[in-house]
């Protein structure tokens, strides 16, 4: 089964798990979670799932008893592909808060592909479709940004202690104005396709924080 969601990921963090399961449970997941980026939630049915996965709509229904619930596990799925191959790699690839903060930057500004049909943070591109739909996905998701702003709100308190920040601005806000800056241009890349642009936008979301030099 090609996973399509993997070949949209930067060359230096590949959007793939550190360890694949092989249990049907973990090939439906993948699959719904390459349809889901690819043709939106509302835009994939069970079925198409289940063909892609490989198994008989019963066995999907044995582990997922409803959409939702797959969806749900699908947002888990995503949560640790960012905080592994992304959040993780930054900080193992990086020494200090500023050096992390940058290599981050570098990874979300390689995940889309412009050969692809769509492009962008997989987690981004759901809640944009799911957070009206249903709250118990909007809450999911809004635990997960939370997680991730969390994060990079530590490499912000990191790169203050190292004398690289300015140590009076707030650390929680310049983690948050960080990543949506991010995110948003990733918003944008999903229209324009300009991968050129994206990058620079995304360095520019780096330098804009207060550096003290």
């Amino acid at each position: 089964m090609t996973d399509r969601v993997a070949e949209l990921a930067p060359k230096k963090a590949a959007l793939t798990p550190k360890k694949e399961g092989t249990d049907t449970r973990d090939r439906i997941v993948r699959a719904a979670a390459d349809l889901f980026y690819l043709q939106g939630y509302s835009g994939t049915s069970l079925d198409t799932v289940a063909r892609k996965a490989g198994v008989n709509r019963g066995s999907l229904y044995y582990f997922f008893r409803s959409k939702k619930n797959l969806v749900l596990a699908v947002i888990d799925y995503f949560e640790r592909l960012i905080h592994q191959n992304f959040i993780d790699a930054a900080e193992e690839g990086a020494s200090g808060g500023r050096g992390r903060l940058e290599r981050l930057a570098e990874f979300y500004s390689g995940m889309p592909r412009a050969s692809s049909p769509c492009c962008g943070c997989p987690i981004g591109k759901l809640s944009l479709e799911l957070s009206g739909l249903d709250d118990d996905m909007r809450l999911r998701l809004k635990d997960v940004w939370a997680g991730v702003i969390g994060r990079i709100e530590r490499m912000v308190r990191e790169a203050q202690a190292e004398e690289a920040l300015h140590p009076e601005a707030d650390a929680a806000i310049l983690a948050r104005a960080f990543f949506e800056q991010i995110q948003g241009a990733h918003i944008i890349a999903r229209t324009t396709l300009d991968e050129e642009d994206l990058r620079a936008d995304c360095r520019r979301a780096f330098e804009s924080l207060p550096w003290m030099t």
